[in-house]
């Protein structure tokens, strides 16, 4: 079968590789249908996350799948043959300490799809054909009105930002650091549990654009100060909420002069373990530092699939372009180097 293999840093090629096999009496083939690059996938493509989650040249691509059922193991009871399925990013033993308090991404036995051997080395979701281990416990049948297209944002990106958001208090203001993937799905979460002021804060003036048209206030920081701009229209007070989605140090010290004291800054950008995050900012002004990435996401998919299927969350303006599998080399150097206005792609197979 044909997939996305990491050539090394910068490099992507479309190899022909031996199919999976169901290993376990609980594991189940899919046949891809649709699988999206994630910001992760990027970091590996340029090298920046490798060592830390064990990822060489060779590796399979992808975690960000959905397809339809090829085979079933002799002890999977919910699917069967045809059945179209999304499965989240990694799996779960549903037996261990933390899984027993659903905290399922802590899990003590996790594994993760096409993420390294330090995530357990699964196969890439970025290929013809995935073995899913736990199938019962993983997949999840999709809504015949959520397309392939959009399914490949429940595994990650859009389910990950709307756990991030849930609890908050209606009529909160909300800063957004960044208009990337994440940054965008935040303002639509934001949005859609009743936020307001959301500022959207970037220099991309596309991003930027669609942004507006989801709802936020778009400020470009070549033109203007964003700590002005936000303290203008929240009584000089600040954002209840910021959102870092870059992860980087500057981004987060961004974060601190835009969050009113005993404010909250979600923290949903990767930032390198090397990196020392300052703690001084929060400190004096009673700000709550709350971590994000890897939430519990296949607890939160069946709800955030309805909101799809229903039309209260659109993932279209996430979607940038779609492209064949085979192309896989052009998507990755689009969305590495921001080309044509790519955001997220989606492969087809």
């Amino acid at each position: 079968m044909k997939a996305v293999i990491y050539g090394g840093k910068g490099k992507i090629n479309v190899e022909n590789i031996d199919e999976p096999k169901l290993r376990n009496d609980t594991d189940v083939l899919v046949r891809v249908k649709a699988a999206s690059i994630c910001g992760t996938d990027v970091r590996l493509y340029w090298g920046t996350m490798n060592d830390m989650f064990g990822y060489e040249a060779g590796d399979a691509m992808g975690h960000e799948f959905a397809g339809v059922v090829e085979e079933v193991g002799k002890a999977v009871h919910n699917f069967k043959k045809g059945q179209r399925v999304v499965s989240p990013f990694s799996t779960h033993c549903g037996h261990c300490y933390y899984c027993e308090r659903d905290h399922i991404t802590h899990c003590e036995k996790l594994t993760a799809f096409g993420l390294g051997k330090h995530w357990g080395s699964l196969g890439g979701g970025q290929a013809e054909l995935v073995c899913v281990p736990n199938a019962d416990r993983t997949l999840l049948a999709l809504d015949d009105r959520v397309s392939d297209e959009h399914a490949t944002v429940l595994p990650d990106v859009l389910t990950g930002v709307f756990a991030s958001f849930e609890g908050m208090r209606g009529g909160s203001s909300v800063a957004i650091l960044g208009c990337g993937p994440v940054g965008l799905a935040s303002v639509m979460c934001a949005r859609l549990l009743g936020a307001g002021p959301i500022f959207a804060i970037d220099h991309h003036e596309n991003r930027l654009a669609i942004a507006a048209k989801l709802g936020a206030i778009p400020i470009n920081f070549d033109q203007q100060d964003p700590v002005d701009a936000v303290k203008s229209q929240t009584g000089g007070r600040g954002a209840d909420i910021a959102t870092d989605t870059v992860g980087k140090i500057g981004s987060v010290n961004l974060a601190y002069p835009l969050v009113r004291p005993r404010g909250v800054l979600k923290m949903l950008g990767y930032i390198d373990p090397k990196e020392q995050i300052p703690i001084g900012p929060a400190s004096l002004a009673h700000i709550t530092l709350e971590p994000c990435l890897v939430p519990p996401i296949r607890r939160y998919q069946p709800r955030v699939m309805k909101l799809i299927a229903d039309g209260k969350l659109d993932p279209t303006p996430l979607l940038s372009h779609t492209m064949p599998l085979s192309e896989a080399p052009l998507a990755y150097k689009m969305m590495g180097e921001r080309l044509d206005g790519a955001i997220k792609i989606v492969l087809k197979p």
